[in-house]
């Protein structure tokens, strides 16, 4: 059966100016599976823009200034995540109440605590954006994830640097569990 299969792929490759264009189909069941993805990594990205904007108020000058920048970036990973949501045909999650995600925070005093719990968000996002391209079906939405992936992985290298730490611990930043 492996033959046959690599037989049809081969011919299926052969003639013709050029490949056809696949587009491949995905069913109602994986589009749910991918719908429910993306509602986890919604809830991700709406606690990222309350961490940062809470964050902001210990932070000035520089600091200050790119949490205002990765916020920025947070809300536009939101904003594309429903759309995402919705172009699967599902609906996005609705929003819990804000203290239910900031209940989980640390308190946050000083610069320096800010930008380790910035770290930290963005480790849990780079981790589940990773996990999450595993078993994502819809080739679009593999793509989207992989862009916001790499965004969280310059975010983590920048929140390094401004903790005076190596920016890439090694050579490819995957995320670790949460501790």
């Amino acid at each position: 059966m492996l033959a046959a299969g690599g037989a049809a792929a081969a011919l299926a490759s052969c003639g013709g100016k050029g490949n056809p264009q696949v587009t491949p189909t995905v069913s109602p069941d994986q589009a749910r599976s991918d719908a429910a993805v993306m509602n986890a990594l919604l809830d991700l990205e709406r606690t990222a823009v309350l961490a940062y904007s809470i964050g902001m108020r210990r932070l000035s000058g520089a600091p200050r200034a790119v949490a205002g920048r990765f916020l920025e970036h947070e809300r536009e990973h939101e904003r594309a995540v429903r759309r995402a949501i919705r172009g699967l045909g599902a609906q996005p999650t609705p929003a819990r109440p804000a203290r239910a995600y900031t209940s989980g925070f640390p308190r946050l005093r000083t610069a320096q605590e800010v930008l380790r719990f910035a770290l930290d968000v963005e480790n849990t996002q780079v981790s589940a954006y990773g996990d999450s391209l595993g078993s994502i079906v819809t080739p679009a939405l593999r793509t989207e994830l992989a862009s916001i992936l790499a965004v969280e992985a310059e975010h983590m290298s920048v929140i390094l640097g401004a903790l005076h730490e190596p920016q890439a611990s090694q050579a490819l930043v995957t995320g670790n569990a949460p501790t």
